[in-house]
């Protein structure tokens, strides 16, 4: 009669990353707060920047550029005022105004700074999700830089949409001071520093004037309610 020998078999453990011990919990019943184990990245921060200072010189001086406009124009057109009917329609045609002059900037933001840093960020994400050594910290400097740079894009659209709108309101002679006067034919200020009023708030954006519509939309609505 044969014998047969029973051999135990048993699992190899691959080899590969050993994962760090997990922490043995307290005396209080606790697990106590994991630690930065060597060679392992947990966390990276940098600080955020302003604007670069060339960003707000350019800013500001388009927005001086466009004032200096309105002035030329103002001597050399003189353009009548122009008139609405109210002053909803005074802020609806200011709204129209700002989002025809944000159309006509938009081709030129694919220039404006920010691309580069954003690309630069992105990578260092990818970076991080595929266990590159740095990438946590390079990540963190690169955000930083991102919100630097968008920062200086929105000072030189600002500068931008306030000039371009400041020259377009003086060469139609749409004065927002003038239009929300009650007098007709009030001239307290030039009419060229009035259109950089009005270049000064069509710059801000869309985004301000619809909620003043809003605003001056529920305002009507409850004076006109009957009691």
């Amino acid at each position: 009669m044969a014998l047969v020998r029973r051999v135990a078999v048993g699992r190899a453990q691959v080899p590969g990353a050993v994962a760090p011990p997990a922490p043995a919990p307290t005396q209080s019943g606790q697990a106590p707060t994991a630690q930065a184990q060597p060679g392992y990245e947990m966390a990276a921060a940098a600080a955020s920047r302003p604007a670069h200072p060339w960003a707000v010189l350019l800013g500001l001086g388009s927005a001086a550029a466009g004032g200096m406009g309105a002035w030329n124009v103002n001597q050399m057109m003189a353009p009548s005022v122009f008139q609405v009917g109210n002053e909803l329609s005074t802020f609806f045609a200011l709204f129209v105004f700002a989002t025809a002059v944000e159309r006509i900037l938009e081709p030129i933001t694919r220039w404006m700074p920010g691309r580069v840093e954003q690309e630069r960020y992105e990578k260092a994400i990818a970076d991080m999700e595929n266990g590159v050594p740095g990438a946590t910290n390079a990540a963190a400097h690169y955000k930083a830089a991102v919100d630097r740079a968008r920062s200086a894009r929105g000072v030189i659209m600002w500068g931008l949409a306030t000039g371009l709108s400041t020259i377009l309101a003086s060469s139609v002679g749409f004065c927002l001071l003038r239009l929300l006067s009650a007098n007709p034919s009030w001239d307290g200020i030039p009419i060229w520093m009035d259109c950089l009023v009005t270049g000064l708030v069509v710059g801000s954006g869309t985004k301000p004037l619809h909620d003043i519509i809003n605003k001056v939309q529920k305002q009507s609505n409850v004076l006109q309610t009957p009691f």
